[in-house]
């Protein structure tokens, strides 16, 4: 238990900040939002899109207006990146009105207590390495738990194509999730390559969530979902594959003749 407190800690001081996100977003504490546009403009509405970094104009009404030196038509959406926007109260004009809005700042959580239990994951973990279907059932889940964040960070990202966004998120799971089904199949056939499998599969996914670290000391995530549920996505990547990978190779050495 120790020994992986340790390792925990350590990818939590070396890792860099988070660029696995879909779209480049990152975990934040502070996040931009717009509070109104005054006076109001018909059919024109104003809000701050992919996790604060930029402002998004849907004009529905009747005539054009004009924002940050663009026109933008009846009918259609303009988003855009603003400097004024990260300023504790910001104003941007918009035709013959202001788009009115401030920075929140929101605590984030106590990383110790996510880092406690992924650690306990990680230990959990490996003692499914004592049967070949309970090897296979975490492989399952720990893959599940990875491709549903990839998604859940792609689904925050508006205004770009989903597919490359998922492929950029998904980093070396485009590997890791097909080995996984090689790793189910294999515990079906109860052959010895299941153990093996799985521990690549678990190593992969820690690799892959490494960057994911800061999800637990930041109180904003570009995460379409609460934010403790994607917090308990990446313990699961972070925690089951670190138990996978142990538990795999011990599952190999055990079995393996002297």
């Amino acid at each position: 238990m120790r020994l992986v407190l340790l390792v925990l800690a350590l990818l939590v001081g070396t890792a860099a900040p988070a660029q696995a996100h879909a779209g480049g977003l990152a975990p934040q504490d502070h996040l931009s939002r717009v509070t109104g546009i005054e006076p109001p403009l018909p059919g024109v509405t104003a809000a701050m899109v992919n996790h604060g970094a930029e402002l998004e104009v849907r004009n529905g009404g009747a005539v054009p207006v004009e924002v940050a030196g663009h026109v933008v038509a009846p009918g259609e959406t303009h988003r855009f990146r603003d400097e004024r926007t990260t300023r504790p109260e910001w104003a941007v004009p918009v035709g013959t009105s202001v788009i009115t809005g401030q920075v929140v700042t929101t605590p984030g959580p106590n990383p110790l207590w996510w880092l406690v239990f992924t650690a306990a994951l990680a230990v959990g973990g490996h003692f499914l390495g004592r049967r070949r279907a309970l090897l296979a059932a975490g492989v399952v889940v720990v893959t599940a738990a990875h491709a549903w964040h990839a998604v859940g960070a792609t689904l925050a990202v508006t205004g770009r194509p989903f597919l490359p966004l998922l492929l950029g998120a998904s980093g070396v799971g485009l590997v890791a999730w097909p080995l996984a089904v090689v790793a189910v199949v294999a515990a079906v056939r109860r052959a010895p390559a299941t153990a093996f499998v799985a521990a690549v599969v678990g190593a992969m996914l820690v690799v892959a969530g490494i960057p994911d670290f800061d999800s637990f000391r930041f109180s904003h995530l570009p995460f379409a979902g609460p934010a403790d549920l994607d917090r308990l996505l990446v313990a699961l990547t972070l925690g089951g594959g670190l138990g996978l990978a142990a538990g795999g190779f011990d599952s190999m050495r055990r079995e393996t003749p002297r």
